[in-house]
């Protein structure tokens, strides 16, 4: 079994996209043995997702639910890649983990396009900006999906 974690900011509009779209494709494609769950660097949990991602997700086929969960140690430890957003990201998983997971951290545009950018944060932006980073993680998600195969 696989262990994948997508980590942002508040687990509300990048991570648990990410996480929804990688969970959905992995179905379509028959892939089972895949875990896939999402957590928040300040995310307090139990709160609801961001409406506009989620409606944004709706429209684009993708079904996001769930509450916000913020950084949990025994998920992280068990994950075999944890993928973030920023390098900020990379920094609070390393504060809870150490550095012997550094390994398996890596920020989503390294894993999916090659490239050392970090995702833009939509929150709090225009339906412009959500719906334009809800592309980009679809797109890297749709090109690392022969990597759980």
């Amino acid at each position: 079994m696989k262990r994948v974690v997508f980590v942002c900011t508040g687990n509300a509009c990048r991570s648990p996209f990410a996480e929804c779209v990688l969970r959905t494709l992995l179905e379509r494609e028959g892939i089972q043995d895949v875990e896939v769950c999402s957590m928040g660097t300040l995310s307090w949990g139990q709160n609801p997702r961001d409406e506009v991602m989620t409606r944004v997700a709706s429209e684009m086929g993708y079904r996001m639910t769930g509450e916000t969960a913020p950084l949990n140690h025994r998920p992280l430890s068990a994950a075999d890649r944890i993928i973030v957003f920023t390098r900020g990201h990379r920094d609070a998983v390393t504060r809870v983990l150490g550095y012997n997971y550094w390994d398996r951290i890596i920020l989503f545009d390294q894993w999916a396009f090659g490239t050392d950018t970090e995702v833009e944060d939509p929150n709090f932006q225009s339906e412009a900006v959500y719906r334009r980073v809800a592309r980009h993680i679809e797109e890297g998600c749709r090109r690392k999906l022969h990597e759980f195969r």
